[in-house]
């Protein structure tokens, strides 16, 4: 379902990162050869087998299947599932899950981004950034400023999507009210379902058109053409 966004009303825009910011399938792949060889290299499947139980133990906490305190939770459950310690699983994440994807992060930025987000600025409207996952570092990686970043793991949030509750502090810290708010992500089960629990709109980024959200492809695409339109004119 593709539809125009009254944009005259619109003052926050939130941006999911991972999937929404740049192409996730391609960075996926990426990281998939360098675990690939990484496992060749130690004649081992452990570190793949780690990190495919931790994405399936976040998951499952996303759905509410487990402690709200998923930050303690998500390493414990994934160490009860490998027979590993938690000190180890955390360092495989942060290495394979944060620190790894880095430097992929900039051929994948999603086409058009860097426009939008320039556009958006000008307009005088606020950008924000909301993730599962902490977002300072790919943030610097994909060359993009955000007005304010909140990811699942800060203090006084410690929750995950679709739980709302991220989306909400940033709607608090920018004076936004839910009819002001537009949310930008990639997943309807995360992204769109969180705009909805707090009463804002939402944009998904999918590759064909959705039958159950506002959906678009690229940040080219006629639905973003106002508020690039108006960047042109000069117009904030």
């Amino acid at each position: 379902m593709t539809v125009a966004i009254a944009w005259e009303g619109v003052r926050l825009v939130v941006f999911d990162l991972d999937g929404t910011l740049y192409d996730q399938p391609p960075l996926r792949l990426a990281m998939a050869r360098e675990l690939g060889l990484h496992c060749l290299r130690g004649r081992s499947t452990q570190t793949l087998r780690t990190l495919r139980h931790f994405r399936q133990v976040r998951e499952k906490l996303g759905e509410g299947s487990g402690s709200a305190d998923f930050a303690t939770e998500q390493y414990r459950l994934t160490a009860q599932l490998c027979d590993r310690p938690e000190r180890e699983v955390r360092a495989l994440v942060e290495e394979w899950m944060e620190r790894r994807p880095l430097p992929h992060l900039p051929r994948y930025k999603a086409r058009g981004i860097d426009r939008l987000f320039a556009a958006i600025r000008a307009s005088g409207r606020t950008i924000a950034v909301w993730s599962d996952f902490p977002v300072t570092a790919k943030l610097r990686a994909l060359g993009l400023a955000a007005d304010h970043a909140i990811w699942a793991g800060d203090e006084g949030i410690g929750r995950l999507k679709p739980d709302p509750s991220g989306l909400r502090a940033l709607m608090e810290r920018s004076g936004a009210t839910p009819h002001q708010t537009l949310v930008i992500g990639d997943r309807m089960d995360r992204d769109v379902r969180a705009a909805t629990a707090a009463g804002t709109r939402a944009l998904l980024r999918s590759r064909r058109p959705h039958a159950r959200a506002a959906s678009f492809r690229h940040y080219d695409d006629p639905v973003f053409a106002p508020v690039l339109r108006d960047a042109l004119r000069g117009v904030g």
